[in-house]
């Protein structure tokens, strides 16, 4: 591939990551201090197929080159994060139910265009990796990521070391049990975490709590005022405004789902005696109505020599962090 010359003659080399969704995908060219060069975000469009998916992935890719700082350069190495049942060692995506995939060829697809080195991994792995190594959780030997989202994921560092599993699934923190009569989860399991303290589980809270205000079964307070009474509206960000207002209902929802949050934490920090826990996902930027009973529910249930050693920030890289730990993780493993 061509390539604009350097000052020493060299041609410059970028490592690119992707964060590959199903409703949107984010490629960033990546610095090897983690530093972002440029990126862009565009609609996945799944439902074209995974051979359009990957056609305007490509295309993403290449317009950013063109684009970026100094001109068009080599590909040094594409790092791909994304959710589903991945085969690492093939660069195959087995299974992703939000993409509708099954058995796509990522890595060769895009390794035969851009002729380079191509890497899969689960996509809160990648964001741990991100955050540690260029983020919020950078310097930390034993740093956990936490994503509270749609569903719960997370990725784990332990002694200076990214620990990915025997397929690259390790982190599945929304699928730890916490009820072991609770409800049913699509994974097959019961009392999932997720379905506790997720942004989709406080939604749905929320609309059953509308829909009971429109039966006449319980108040009508902020939350179903903000919702116009249509329990369709209802999902985790309009749960926290209504809960800004005062709402008690609300209020208790949030609560109720922190505290899950926290008594699903205490369980992790027993295992893995993190110093760094960076907590990412849109439903983290509730803050303290969701945060506060956490921090309890860890105050009184977890072993005090583990909990004083634990620190809680805030991502540093945002949705931005599962491209740039995929591309850093490429720097690391680009042979």
């Amino acid at each position: 591939m061509s390539g604009e010359e350097k000052q020493d003659g060299s041609l410059r080399e970028y490592y690119v990551g992707v964060d590959l969704g199903g409703t949107k995908m984010l490629a960033a060219l990546v610095a090897s201090d983690g530093s972002i060069i440029a990126q862009e975000e565009i609609p996945t469009l799944a439902k074209q197929g995974a051979d359009s998916v990957l056609d305007r992935l490509g295309s993403l890719i290449e317009g950013l080159l063109a684009a970026s700082p100094g001109g068009r350069g080599i590909v040094r190495g594409i790092g791909v994060a994304t959710a589903g049942t991945l085969d690492t060692a093939k660069g195959v995506v087995t299974y992703a139910s939000n993409l509708g995939w099954r058995d796509v060829a990522v890595a060769s697809v895009l390794s035969d265009r851009f002729a380079c080195a191509v890497r899969l991994e689960n996509d809160a792995t990648a964001a741990a990796a991100g955050e540690w190594l260029a983020g919020a959780g950078e310097g930390s030997p034993d740093c956990l990521f936490v994503t509270i989202s749609t569903g719960i994921g997370g990725g784990i560092i332990s002694g200076g070391r990214l620990i990915a599993g025997t397929n690259h699934n390790a982190g599945e923190l929304g699928h730890i049990t916490i009820d072991g009569n609770g409800m049913l989860c699509p994974c097959g399991n019961v009392g999932c975490l997720e379905l506790y303290a997720s942004g989709t589980a406080i939604g749905r809270r929320g609309a059953e709590h509308v829909r009971r205000a429109a039966e006449g079964a319980s108040s009508h307070g902020a939350l179903a005022r903000l919702a116009g009474g249509d329990p369709d509206r209802v999902d985790a960000r309009l749960v926290a405004a209504a809960a800004a207002e005062g709402d008690a209902d609300a209020s208790g929802i949030l609560r109720e789902a922190g505290r899950a949050l926290g008594i699903g934490l205490v369980s992790i920090f027993h295992l893995l005696n993190p110093q760094v826990v960076v907590l990412g996902g849109g439903a983290s930027h509730i803050g303290e109505p969701l945060l506060a009973p956490m921090r309890e529910i860890i105050e009184e249930r977890c072993l005090p020599s583990i909990r004083s050693q634990v620190r809680f920030v805030a991502s540093a890289l945002g949705s931005s962090a599962g491209a740039v730990g995929a591309a850093l993780l490429m720097t690391r493993n680009d042979n």
